[in-house]
């Protein structure tokens, strides 16, 4: 048995997320998924929720789910989250390569994240395939990456594609419409009573 760590900034974290983390968890039959939310995303823009308040509603919206579980470690290190760094730290707590969640079109640009080839030396992945890109991705591994084995080093899993971003959360909540069913109710509690995303301007 293994665990799966489902690293992002979940600024706000939303059902997406956790339909996602639910259909590797039973298709992998895995022992847990681990939510770790980043200190700060290398590709993306200064998060609106503090570190803090993004692992607080993680909490939240894992509270009662079995088989669910959120780390700090990348908000503790502080400073850009960089897979690798992250890899390398559980490689040596957990005694084995860690086995990251990532999506398909994050996958495909691997060859830009920091140090790829050590990374893919030390980290298994599972790619939640949600727009049916099987051939594509595999095709990019075999160019980029052709000593790793499907089965073996990443694991491709059909998931259900739910049309939730973040983005969306916050510009709705900018406009004062609701995120009802979008998020669970405790988060959005939480974000209603902190006016965390009122009138911070949006990202991509």
């Amino acid at each position: 048995m293994f665990k799966v760590f489902f690293g992002g900034s979940f600024d706000p974290v939303h059902i997406g997320h956790l339909i996602v983390a639910r259909d590797v968890l039973e298709q992998l039959r895995a022992e847990g998924i681990v939510f770790l939310p980043a200190f700060q995303s290398p590709l993306k823009e200064p998060h609106i929720a503090t570190p803090q308040e993004r692992l607080e509603m993680l909490f939240l919206a894992i509270e009662q789910e079995k088989g669910f579980e959120v780390s700090s470690l990348e908000i503790e290190r502080q400073g850009v989250s960089y897979t690798v760094d992250t890899a390398q730290e559980l490689f040596y707590t957990i005694g084995e390569r860690p086995t990251f969640l990532v999506g398909a079109d994050s996958i495909m640009t691997l060859h830009m994240w920091k140090e790829p080839h050590k990374l893919t030396q030390i980290a298994k992945f599972v790619i939640a395939d949600r727009n049916k890109k099987s051939k594509d991705i595999v095709d990019y591994i075999k160019a980029n990456f052709p000593r790793l084995k499907e089965g073996e080093d990443f694991f491709l899993l059909s998931t259900r594609n739910i049309d939730v971003s973040s983005t969306e959360i916050r510009k709705r909540i900018s406009e004062g419409k609701s995120i009802r069913w979008l998020v669970p109710e405790s988060v959005e509690r939480y974000i209603v009573q902190k006016k965390i995303y009122l009138k911070a301007p949006q990202q991509v």
